[in-house]
């Protein structure tokens, strides 16, 4: 009798403890942990912060002027501005399409309208970053224009070629969708 007491101690002493040790692993987030399962990763930006180490990096390799930095960076933040005005535009046309489909009555001509004013705002969208892009290329000279289009990854789009070194050559992740 007496060495069933000590046999069920030590099992409920067994299961007691793994119990509690799955709580406090879970709670300092260590492997398997799901604390920070919706925690956005950590990315160390390299030279610098954002847009200011690209700059940096861009400056170096096109041998920039501070006036055209300047003009670089006015128009990229007209470009911004214009940005955030048609993202807007179509995150409300996105809600007004949603209202349309949730009526009762609703009729086919009012969904292809409301999809053909969400594509005039993106056909908007890649027309202003088109000229954007023009407008930094007229920023250039003859020899820089020549720079970028043996290395069109450093202006005229694609990723900066900092992050994939980083990164071993794999793309980044997109933390933006």
């Amino acid at each position: 009798m007496k060495s069933i007491k000590i046999v069920l101690s030590v099992i409920f002493i067994v299961i007691a403890a793994s119990f509690i040790n799955a709580q406090t692993v879970d709670k300092k987030g260590g492997p398997g942990s799901q604390g920070n399962m919706h925690k956005a990763p950590q990315f160390n930006k390299g030279m610098g912060e954002g847009f200011e180490g690209h700059m940096k990096f861009i400056r170096e390799k096109l041998h920039l002027t501070d006036q055209q930095v300047s003009k670089i960076e006015s128009l990229r933040s007209e470009h911004m501005k214009k940005m955030v005005d048609l993202k807007a535009d179509l995150k409300k046309n996105m809600i007004d399409l949603k209202s349309i489909r949730e009526k009762d009555n609703f009729t086919r001509a009012d969904v292809i309208s409301g999809v053909e004013k969400g594509n005039k705002i993106k056909n908007d969208m890649a027309l202003a970053k088109a000229n954007h892009l023009m407008d930094i290329w007229e920023t250039l000279t003859s020899e820089q224009k020549k720079l970028v289009k043996e290395n069109p990854q450093w202006l005229m789009g694609g990723k900066h070629p900092m992050i994939h070194k980083r990164m071993g050559g794999k793309r980044p992740p997109k933390m933006d969708k």
